[in-house]
Parts: C-alpha cells; sequence; structure tokens
C-alpha cells in the first residue's frame, strides 16, 4: 500500500508541475502570489479537516515539528516557481532527484547514520545526471549551468527538511491528525512571505486583477497539490521515508510524458522542446537518475 502511494504521488505532483508553468508563463502570475495562495489553499484545507476529525492536542515539541514542516513545505514553493520562469518544466523537477541526497546528509549530520561507499556512488551518479540536465549545451567546453539549477537546488533543500520533519511527526500523531498542524504551518510560511518587503503590494495588486476563472484555476491546481503532498504524507506513514524518496524519483518520468503528450497533442496550451537532441538528453540525465537512486537505495 505503501509503495502505490509512494508512486501516485509523484504522478499527481506532475500534473500539477505542468499547470504551475501554465500560470507562470500564459497568465503571468507572479511566483511570490502563487506561493502566497498555495499557503492559503493548504491553511483553509486543513480547517476542513480539523472540523472533521477534531482537535488532537499534541507537546510542544511535535507542535513545533509538524509546523515547521508545513511552513518549510511552504516556503520551498518559492524557488521552485521562480525556477519555471527560467526553464522548462521537464529540466527543472529532475533536479528534485537531489532530494534523497539532502536526506541522507541530513540523516548523518542529525542522526549519525553513515553512507556506504555504493551510496557514495548513486549520490555521485544523480548529482552528475542533474548537470547534465542544466547545461545549455553537451559541449565539454562550455559549462554553463542553467539558473533554475541553484533555485530548484535550495527547493530540493527546504523539501527535504520538511519531509524529514514531518516523517518524526507521523510517527507519534496518527496520519489525519498532522494535516491541520501542516496547514497552520503552511500559512505561516506565506504571511512570513506576505510581510517580507515589498510582497504585500505585489500580492495584493496582483489578486486584485485576478479574474473569476483564475481563481478557479488556481483552487483546482492547489486541490491537485494537496492530493500530491497528502498522498506523499500517508505513505510516510506507512514505509520509511528513504523508500518514500525512492520511489518520488518516478516524478521526471511523470513529467516527460506529460510534456511531450502536451506539446504533441495540445501544443497550444503548453510547447516544450522536443526535438530528437534535447529527447535524449533528457531521457539520458533522467536514467541517469534513475541508476543513482537505485545505487542509493539498494
Amino acid at each position: 500500500m505503501g509503495i502505490f502511494f509512494s508512486i501516485l504521488s509523484p504522478a499527481i505532483a506532475g500534473i500539477s508541475n505542468y499547470i504551475d508553468k501554465i500560470f507562470l508563463d500564459k497568465y503571468k502570475i507572479l511566483p511570490v502570489v502563487i506561493t502566497i495562495y498555495s499557503g492559503m489553499a493548504g491553511f483553509v484545507i486543513g480547517l476542513v479537516i480539523l472540523f472533521f476529525t477534531g482537535f488532537y492536542p499534541v507537546d510542544f515539541r511535535l507542535t513545533m515539528i509538524v509546523l515547521a514542516s508545513g511552513f518549510l513545505t511552504n516556503l520551498y514553493l518559492l524557488p521552485y516557481y521562480k525556477a519555471l520562469t527560467y526553464d522548462e518544466t521537464s529540466r527543472v523537477i529532475p533536479f528534485f532527484q537531489s532530494i534523497p541526497i539532502f536526506v541522507l546528509i541530513l540523516s548523518f549530520l542529525f542522526l549519525g547514520e553513515t553512507l556506504s561507499l555504493k551510496q557514495y556512488i548513486g549520490c555521485f551518479i544523480i548529482i552528475f545526471g542533474s548537470f547534465m540536465i542544466a547545461l545549455e549545451k553537451f559541449d565539454l567546453k562550455i559549462f554553463k549551468i542553467r539558473p533554475a539549477f541553484w533555485l530548484i537546488m535550495l527547493s530540493s533543500f527546504l523539501y527535504a527538511i520538511s519531509v524529514v520533519l514531518y516523517k518524526v511527526g507521523v510517527e507519534e500523531i496518527p496520519f489525519w491528525h498532522t494535516l491541520p498542524y501542516e496547514g497552520f504551518g503552511m500559512i505561516l510560511g506565506s504571511l512570513a512571505i506576505f510581510t517580507y518587503k515589498d510582497n504585500k503590494q505585489i500580492f495584493l495588486k496582483q489578486a486584485k486583477g485576478f479574474k473569476k476563472n483564475i481563481y478557479v484555476l488556481l483552487s483546482i491546481n492547489e486541490i491537485i497539490y494537496v492530493l500530491a503532498r497528502y498522498t506523499t504524507y500517508f505513505a510516510l506513514s506507512l514505509i520509511s521515508a528513504s523508500i518514500v524518496n525512492v520511489l518520488s524519483g518516478f516524478q521526471p518520468f511523470f513529467v516527460l510524458i506529460f510534456g511531450i503528450i502536451l506539446s504533441l497533442w495540445f501544443p497550444k496550451v503548453l510547447r516544450e522542446v522536443i526535438n530528437k537532441k534535447v529527447l535524449f538528453q533528457k531521457i539520458t540525465s533522467i536514467s541517469l537518475m534513475f541508476i543513482g537512486l537505485y545505487f542509493i537505495f539498494s
């Protein structure tokens, strides 16, 4: 059951990834606006769940852990959305394969876990694959890293921390009762972003100009994203975080498939570069990342 939900989550998330790209490119919605809206949606859904499940009291330590998880779950979206404004979805999402590496490092630093030689090899393969897909050209003389790379690395690091924190919380709190706390953490993240510098004015100015259909599409996308997130959380409540992270590696595959389908059959909605050279680059890079994941967790 846990394996099924671990694979289902990246498939659902892949749909949301492309809707995000459409919002950013077609409707020109700013990353900060989508991030704040996402935290608000997470909070509202958390309240709905709280209404049905009732309040579940936990100690201060666990409260802070799950709140921090939700806070970072919202915060990681900002560099992710910014990365999507720089590059294609199928180039951005594979960078998330660095998340298992960050999880391993965090486990080593804070839990005292050590890595085997095989795991170090896997880390190197994943990093190499990430660099391959980030390169502008396959030219050994020109290693120009795409701007999205560093943004998605930051996003991956924040997300890895949030996953580790949530895993700690769900070990002691029933799954459904963790979700309201996580939602409260998300709204705290949105408030932090909202009050930073000129973000308040930016958000209010663009939100006022939204038509009704934009709000409807944003809400639908948030429901899809929340479903993907909760599916991951449910998987974490059933099996180890390591296995969940491995199976999340299917996301680049789903993103690539969705990108090809949209480009071939719905080019007016979204068009990605899918010539043979670029497609070979993407498939090769994603394949390397899968191999790296196998080395780390086999």
